[in-house]
């Protein structure tokens, strides 16, 4: 993207604060960001909405992908101790609709047992909610990626059908975040106002004809 993407502007909040807000209105009882331990920028972001620094997580492996952010979640050992499962979120996934994650949450309190991803046309995709037993296990398996340690839990694995098309981008480039971003509060009055200046005009069409 060229910049950190949980600071770009997302409506009138950061990605970053977009995200918080809408996992803290989906019932969430911790939420520990994961972050690159040289990105200076989002530790400063984090700190001036409330974070302190034991409430983040820090990754000095992060040029190793993903899956190291993963592994070192596990690890942590600031997690409350009555949690009974984590979701894994992935940054760049601002534009998933809430209604989207409260069915995940859903079906993984009536499954339990269940690893539960949303599944868009049989795909399965992010975010995933694992088990507190998949999530501890992850901090002991040498295992390449998070996909490849999944599919060796389909057994325990639940595919939750969503018509959420935003479950399966993320905003990796530019034109990623220009096509999903919310439309600015003035661009938003700008079209409206256009579309008024449109149907007035509509009228005025016929009467032209006429003469």
């Amino acid at each position: 993207m060229g910049r950190c993407k949980l600071l770009l502007p997302w409506g009138d909040k950061t990605i970053l604060t977009h995200l918080l807000d809408q996992w803290r209105s989906a019932g969430a009882a911790q939420i520990a960001p994961v972050i690159n331990s040289s990105n200076e920028l989002l530790r400063k972001a984090l700190a001036d909405i409330g974070f302190s620094r034991s409430d983040w997580i820090e990754n000095p492996s992060a040029r190793l992908g993903m899956f190291s952010s993963v592994r070192e979640a596990s690890r942590w050992t600031g997690w409350l101790s009555t949690l009974t499962h984590w979701v894994i979120a992935l940054g760049d996934q601002p534009h998933i609709q809430t209604s989207t994650l409260r069915l995940l949450l859903e079906s993984a309190r009536k499954n339990p047992a269940q690893i539960c991803q949303p599944a868009l046309h049989g795909r399965a995709r992010h975010p995933i909610i694992l088990p507190a037993s998949n999530f501890r296990e992850l901090a002991q398996r040498d295992t390449a990626d998070l996909r490849t340690y999944i599919r060796t839990q389909e057994a325990s694995r639940l595919r939750v059908s969503v018509e959420d098309p935003a479950v399966s981008e993320d905003l990796n480039i530019p034109e990623d975040y220009a096509r999903w971003k919310p439309n600015e509060p003035n661009e938003s009055h700008r079209l409206t106002s256009i579309r008024m200046v449109a149907k007035r005009s509509q009228p005025a069409t016929p009467m032209r004809r006429r003469l």
